[in-house]
């Protein structure tokens, strides 16, 4: 799972950037497309066209930022940092212990019940293990839902 996660992060970044590159070529050999692309992107926002020449036309004496800004605006893609590698190896490494840590969780049934009872019939080994692994889930699912409202309260707030 961790290096799934890290494979798949470092892949979305790699596509970013080559799509910033191209948009970059874009500028280079064909500005006046570009430009005329985002005066359309911002008159369909509301804004006035004069206001939107304007605007552009500034921001297009910056090639990167009028890029970086293409990015954002045109394609919906937020260019990674320059650390873009490292952050995808710690969103693995987070993966990874996650995954660990709480995958782990529903087996403390088979580990915790044979240890503590180890005179147990398998039979009543076997069912303890599994209503610990039961009641593991269901914590593990009920403090998700939390988070999960906790989050989405916090997104209906926002403006």
């Amino acid at each position: 799972m961790g290096v799934g996660e890290f494979l798949s992060s470092k892949a979305e970044n790699e596509w970013i950037l080559s799509e910033r590159k191209r948009e970059n070529w874009e500028m280079e050999n064909y500005p006046e497309g570009e430009i005329r692309e985002m005066i359309d992107i911002y008159k369909e926002r509301g804004m006035s066209h004069e206001d939107a020449v304007t605007v552009i036309n500034t921001m297009a004496k910056y090639k990167d930022f009028f890029v970086d800004v293409m990015m954002a605006e045109e394609l919906q893609l937020q260019v990674p940092e320059e650390d873009h590698k490292v952050v995808s190896m710690k969103e693995g490494v987070a993966m990874f212990c996650a995954f660990a840590s709480f995958g782990s969780l529903p087996l403390l049934g088979y580990v915790i019940i044979p240890a503590t009872f180890p005179s147990l019939p398998e039979e009543m080994l076997f069912t303890a293990a599994c209503v610990v692994t039961g009641i593991v889930l269901f914590l593990m699912g009920s403090v998700k839902s939390i988070f999960r409202c906790v989050y989405y309260d916090v997104l209906s707030e926002l403006p």
